[in-house]
């Protein structure tokens, strides 16, 4: 056989392989008997060697700063509250103790539920009321806080106006959510259409109407009393009053929204069970002034023995005429609302029944309506006030003190 035949190569490069793999286990025993001798020596002198255990003991603490200052910024992080919701109550279109105890309302549900509650005033009030100092900050349009606007009465429209022009403030301002007593239909339609546009992704800012009701699109809830129920209350208490017998005249204001209209046509539910009492049509007046001047033109072309008024300002224009006559006639008047003054007159006798509601629960109720809209929770879209006919026999009453006085602590 040849040396260079296929045979002796293959044998050739066994041998070389075999000798390699040797050489290579030997150098790696080698290099793991070396590592055990350095392991042995680096133990040894461990313990003797204090600079090296202070480098331990530094490093250890800093790992655990660290560690305790990570944990502190996540739990900073996770306890951090959100901003509060910030919900605007515009200037209820009524004003005095009812006005008060809406925006008191407000308030209560606001401090309990974390909310920032911001008042807007639309426009000055028509009489003295019972400022709060509790809203965390109210705000005006620049034209409401002058003199010349404090001193003068607001026409229908000046005061439409000045309610949306109070909203549109109110979204500047960052408002999430809106309460507000709209004066009209067209009002509060305008005022919707703002709480649409304001929004960019997708939600509208939600719109709580208070103390009334209209058919508009768009609202989240409605708070009010049930005008139905609540005119067959004043019907009922006139026909007590009379015994069942007379004649009565409605003042009131144009009907200018569904409450009215369903508050006029359960008194007239309720007269219609007394056929000894009649009707003469009704007068509109639409302020105390204005409804003085009608009382007197109906008194002095008719014989009433009633007199129904369906707000504040007919209530009090009627008081302001008998006032004025003292001529003896026994005319009874039935109202609805619970003015400081109204309040004087119920006990002087010149009412014998108001027809209150609970402004202090629309304005709770209210807001937290607005605040389960905000969370995405549940949403009555109506939500029901009692109202309660109250008299001089149970005015005292601590129920009727509280519904009568919320202002009162």
């Amino acid at each position: 056989m040849k040396d260079g035949s296929p045979t002796s190569s293959k044998t050739r490069s066994k041998t070389n392989k075999e000798t390699t793999g040797e050489t290579s286990s030997k150098m790696n025993n080698q290099h793991k008997s070396t590592c055990r001798v350095l392991a042995k020596k680096s133990q040894a002198t461990l313990p003797g060697s204090p600079g090296l255990w202070l480098f331990k003991a530094l490093c250890q603490a800093a790992v655990a700063c660290c560690l305790f200052i990570c944990a502190a910024c996540g739990m900073a992080g996770a306890d951090q509250p959100a901003s509060p919701q910030r919900i605007a109550l515009i200037t209820p279109a009524g004003t005095g103790e009812l006005a008060e105890a809406i925006r008191l309302g407000a308030e209560a549900a606001a401090k309990e539920r974390g909310a920032q509650l911001i008042t807007v005033e639309a426009y000055p009030v028509d009489s003295a009321s019972h400022t709060s100092s509790n809203a965390d900050y109210a705000i005006s349009p620049p034209s409401v806080g002058t003199p010349a606007a404090a001193n003068r009465d607001y026409t229908r429209s000046e005061r439409e106006q000045a309610q949306v022009q109070a909203a549109e403030l109110a979204l500047k301002q960052g408002a999430t959510a809106l309460l507000v007593d709209p004066l009209s239909e067209d009002v509060l339609g305008d005022i919707i259409r703002e709480a649409e546009t304001v929004r960019t992704d997708g939600d509208i800012v939600p719109v709580i109407v208070l103390n009334d009701e209209f058919p508009v699109k768009g609202i989240t809830s409605v708070i009010s009393m049930d005008n139905l129920e609540a005119g067959r209350q004043a019907g009922q208490g006139m026909a007590e009053l009379l015994e069942g017998h007379g004649l009565i005249a409605l003042v009131g204001p144009d009907p200018l929204s569904a409450g009215l209209v369903l508050r006029e046509q359960g008194i007239e539910e309720a007269l219609q069970q007394y056929p000894g009492i009649n009707i003469i049509p009704k007068s509109v007046c639409n302020n105390r002034d204005a409804c003085w001047q009608t009382v007197k033109q109906l008194l002095d072309q008719y014989e009433l023995t009633g007199i129904i008024a369906l707000q504040e300002p007919a209530s009090l224009g009627a008081a302001d005429e008998l006032h004025r006559r003292k001529d003896g006639r026994q005319i009874s008047i039935v109202g609805f609302g619970s003015e400081q003054q109204q309040l004087e007159q119920l006990q002087e006798g010149v009412f014998q029944r108001l027809i209150v509601q609970n402004g202090y629960s629309a304005g709770y109720l209210g807001l937290n309506q607005a605040l389960a809209k905000l969370k995405r929770e549940h949403v009555q879209t109506r939500v029901i006030l009692e109202t309660k006919v109250v008299s001089t026999d149970n005015m005292f009453w601590m129920d009727n003190q509280k519904l009568l006085f919320p202002f009162v602590q």
